[in-house]
């Protein structure tokens, strides 16, 4: 049944989209921006977040909008950003403290959920960054998890990612999955150098390779007309304030000049590995040395797909040993 259901969703879309292009292409924005919550909680997030206590943190919206109209009059941004989202009132970011037992880090991790996910998605890192000595901030992004708000998308994360880091204003390590590490990238066109300086390690999870590689994948999974598709990405422009063909993920991530570890699965159906591997080319450092030992700067996982790769214990601890110990990069 739920084949047949969405075989003819699939097909009217097609009809639709290719009958009127334009007015479609406004529906179909609107479907790509609202995300799909779950339909009940499921049984291990209750128990962890019973298990492990965490602060709750409302940060305000308004400091980040006054500061981002202020870099627009200047154009003091790398991407020319034409618009402000419709943020809520408070990004709520779940705050978990560093083991009390081990030496406190001067670093603060900032977890960063992929569409439809939120910040309880990495309850694997959670413990293991703490034992670390590691203060952990899992925000939840606009229409996600803790967090409402009308708008949502890989733009609101991305600005939501730069008021963050403003609120932190101290170093922070960047761990990102899917969405997420294109959200990281808009984050780097909205920050000034300050805030460009404060990130000193990055850890990508089933990261895109170009921000339309996203927009096609749910053009395809819908089913909309090729004639629909510019006037769809007009309409993508236009929401999110900048062009968006001009977001390539490897070029952005060349700029910064940190201990980088890439990681993706040889078997994700959403984020084809192929095409991973083209940003990945592009990072300034190919490997790193840790505990004697030289790893590379992007690991090829396999058999763990798009969102199974975030519970696998091998894929935890090379990040969590990556986010913690001394890192030596290598050409």
């Amino acid at each position: 049944m739920d084949r047949i259901l969405y075989n003819l969703f699939y097909y009217k879309t097609l009809i639709q989209s290719f009958i009127f292009p334009q007015s479609f292409a406004v529906t179909a924005y609107k479907l790509f921006e609202t995300p799909k919550l779950p339909a009940k909680v499921p049984e291990w997030e209750k128990e962890f977040e019973k298990d492990h206590p965490f602060n709750i943190i409302k940060i305000p919206y308004q400091e980040h909008i006054d500061t981002i109209k202020e870099r627009m009059v200047k154009n003091s941004t790398p991407f020319e950003v034409t618009r402000i989202p419709n943020f809520p009132e408070e990004l709520i970011v779940l705050e978990y403290l560093p083991d009390p037992n081990v030496p406190k880090r001067e670093e603060t991790i900032i977890c960063v959920h992929g569409w439809d996910g939120r910040g309880f998605n990495y309850f694997k890192f959670i413990p293991k960054l703490q034992a670390k000595g590691f203060r952990v901030l899992t925000p939840d992004f606009p229409r996600h998890g803790k967090t409402g708000g009308i708008e949502s998308g890989c733009h609101v994360f991305g600005h939501s990612i730069n008021a963050l880091i403003r609120y932190v204003n101290a170093p922070v390590y960047i761990l990102a999955h899917s969405l997420g590490n294109g959200a990281y990238c808009i984050n780097y066109g909205l920050s000034n150098e300050h805030e460009r300086k404060l990130v000193k390690r990055y850890a990508g999870i089933a990261f895109p390779d170009k921000f339309t590689d996203i927009v096609e994948i749910f053009e395809n999974m819908i089913g909309i007309a090729n004639r629909c598709h510019p006037y769809f990405m007009e309409e993508n422009n236009k929401n999110l304030g900048f062009d968006i063909s001009k977001m390539v993920f490897g070029e952005i991530i060349t700029n910064y000049d940190i201990p980088t570890l890439l990681i993706h699965d040889k078997n994700d159906k959403e984020l084809d590995f192929n095409k991973a591997t083209l940003s990945a080319s592009l990072l300034p450092h190919k490997h790193y040395k840790v505990n004697g030992e030289v790893k590379p700067c992007f690991y090829e996982s396999e058999g763990l797909g798009h969102r199974r790769i975030l519970r696998d214990d091998a894929i935890v601890d090379r990040v969590v040993e990556f986010l913690s110990e001394d890192i030596e990069l290598q050409d």
